[in-house]
């Protein structure tokens, strides 16, 4: 027990616990669509703080501070989202230019060298950072039964989840620290999203996505060394979790709830399969 409590990660997920049952309260209490789309990336900046116990200044130097501003910058385009009138095409632009913008900042140190398998990386990072944010945005457009922002947060808190043994294994353990982190704080806030819906919950999806869509390009094109194959089975929770709720019966869909947690756990199914495949393809970064 006392080794489970003093794990270098326990501060980190605490602290994507308080943030996010803050920010849940927040969106309860206060009627604010704002408010709503704000908070994964502040719950991102809490994780930040508590895994480099910094606020990098500006304009930032390195992949690791320049996640901190990705927050704060993707902030601006989720509020500019906060309409009703913002349609499919503006909000898939949006996703689609913030992968690719998030992906080019991050690599902006090695492309002075060009090298052709970078910019393969940087496309297939932006492509696949669009493709699950698009995902993620149309499951919010189904306003059909259970709220859909609710799940599409749960999503992306399964795609950190995912994300993070390939992250620990690429040598990065902050990543892995900032993902677990991350993904609690966005289990608390889609737990109050689904009590409290919000019609233009796309805004906070966009925020959370590029804040997480950070963290895989810095681990990709910086660190270098994350698995092709695992990272590629990274977009499949969005993929189950969003095939998973179109296909419960009619009368499971009326019980939120329900939906949401099958939904979830389902959206983890690749986890083992990851993991498997890291201890496969390369040698255990926890030693011995």
């Amino acid at each position: 027990m006392g080794t489970f409590i003093d794990n270098p990660m326990m501060p980190i997920i605490v602290a994507g616990l308080v943030s996010g049952i803050g920010c849940a309260l927040l969106r309860i209490l206060v009627a604010s669509s704002v408010v709503n789309g704000l908070a994964p990336p502040a719950v991102f900046l809490a994780v930040y703080y508590a895994t480099y116990q910094k606020v990098p200044g500006f304009p930032a130097v390195g992949a690791t501070n320049k996640l901190f501003y990705i927050a704060l910058f993707t902030a601006l385009p989720a509020t500019s989202l906060v309409r009703k009138s913002a349609g499919a095409l503006r909000r898939a632009v949006l996703a689609s230019a913030t992968s690719v913008l998030v992906a080019i900042w991050i690599a902006a140190p090695r492309l002075s060298q060009p090298d052709p398998m970078l910019f393969a990386w940087i496309a297939g990072v932006a492509v696949g950072g669009a493709v699950v944010l698009w995902l993620l945005d149309r499951i919010v457009r189904d306003s059909k039964g259970t709220p859909r922002e609710a799940l599409a947060l749960s999503f992306l808190g399964a795609t950190a989840v995912a994300f993070a043994p390939v992250a620990l294994f690429g040598g990065s353990s902050t990543s892995l620290g900032l993902c677990l982190g991350f993904a609690a704080a966005l289990g608390v806030v889609s737990l109050a999203a689904l009590l409290r819906p919000d019609p233009v919950g796309h805004a906070a999806v966009l925020a959370g996505g590029a804040c997480l869509a950070g963290v895989v390009d810095t681990v990709v094109l910086i660190t270098q060394r994350a698995d092709p194959i695992a990272l590629t089975l990274v977009i499949l929770p969005a993929f189950l979790g969003t095939g998973v709720s179109s296909l419960l019966p009619e009368n499971l869909r009326k019980r939120a709830v329900l939906v949401w947690l099958i939904s979830g756990i389902c959206a983890l199914a690749p986890l083992p399969l990851i993991v498997a495949l890291l201890f496969l393809r390369h040698e255990s970064p926890l030693g011995t």
